[in-house]
């Protein structure tokens, strides 16, 4: 038994989800400690952390296009677009649905749909193919942490 308990609704746990630069890896421990069951986590979870891909994989470009326009957001903006664009580098040329399904299923910080999805856009990838990508990667890393949270949840409990 965790010795606290984190009381958490099943919206919030989405919110905490979907929340760039948090998504799964900061959803799911949370999850464990609200005392959701492994399946709950997982579904939950997941459906939290890809809500954001669509919009994301059509919108962002066009975003970052007006709020660089805008004097307190500009920097943001620009910061944004240059770290996405720089983690792109990371994406090859034949592999590139594969490189996008890496890069969001490994849960390391500053990676995740937020960015995957991000990349997948500002490189002009397809929709469908980069949308599925991202919801395998998620998929993934939605795996790796549950093993890991309710793991240490069962050595700690």
């Amino acid at each position: 038994m965790v010795p606290f308990k984190i009381p958490l609704s099943i919206i919030e746990l989405m919110i905490v989800s979907a929340t760039p630069l948090i998504e799964q890896r900061g959803a799911v421990p949370l999850a464990a400690l609200s005392e959701y069951g492994v399946g709950q986590a997982y579904f939950w979870t997941l459906l939290g952390a890809i809500i954001p891909a669509p919009f994301i994989l059509f919108l962002i470009p066009r975003v970052l296009d007006v709020l660089k326009k805008i004097k307190l957001l500009s920097k943001l903006a620009y910061w944004y677009e240059n770290r996405a664009l720089e983690k792109s580098k990371k994406v090859k040329d034949n592999y590139k649905y594969v490189s996008i399904f890496l890069f969001v299923a490994i849960p390391l910080p500053g990676t995740g749909v937020w960015t995957g999805s991000t990349i997948a856009s500002l490189l002009g990838l397809d929709f469908k193919k980069s949308l599925i990508s991202v919801i395998l990667g998620a998929a993934t890393a939605g795996i790796f942490m549950i093993i890991i949270s309710y793991g240490i949840k069962i050595l700690v409990g």
